[in-house]
């Protein structure tokens, strides 16, 4: 079951949210989204340093597992940050996100001529292809 999606830029603001199964409400988005950014930025800086091999940044760290949740993550070339958090049992995303990246995102966010780079997205057709994406993951709902 898939409960939600962050997008980040580069510099660590979310530029996008949205929750589809999520069972418990946050209690202030803004703060939460600060504290997901921090995490994983930690969380990444713990993985390469701890590793006993060189961390390629495309095969890395790329999901981890609660006993309530799996994070799951993908950054792109561009240092944009794909986070989806679903129910422990789903599988890994990581092509999902990837796909996300290059044939939602790109498409109907970086190619729009009246996006400004870095700021809030509110595309339309970002969105409604994204949530046509997302609810058609056979894990949307499992």
């Amino acid at each position: 079951m898939i409960y939600n999606l962050y997008i980040y830029n580069r510099s660590g603001t979310c530029i996008y949210y949205e929750e589809w199964n999520r069972k418990k409400p946050s209690a202030n988005l803004a703060e939460e989204q600060k504290l997901m950014f921090g995490m994983l930025y930690s969380l990444k800086a713990f993985v390469t340093k701890t590793s006993p091999k060189p961390i390629d940044p495309q095969t890395g760290f790329h999901y981890y597992k609660t006993s309530t949740y799996k994070l799951h993550f993908y950054e792109t070339p561009t240092c944009i940050k794909f986070i989806v958090l679903t129910d422990p049992h789903t599988p890994d995303l990581r092509e999902e996100l990837k796909k996300m990246y290059s044939q939602i995102f790109v498409e109907y966010v970086i190619k729009n001529p009246l996006y400004k780079l870095g700021t809030i997205v509110k595309c339309e057709l970002f969105i409604q292809s994204l949530a046509r994406f997302i609810r058609a993951l056979p894990s949307f709902n499992s």
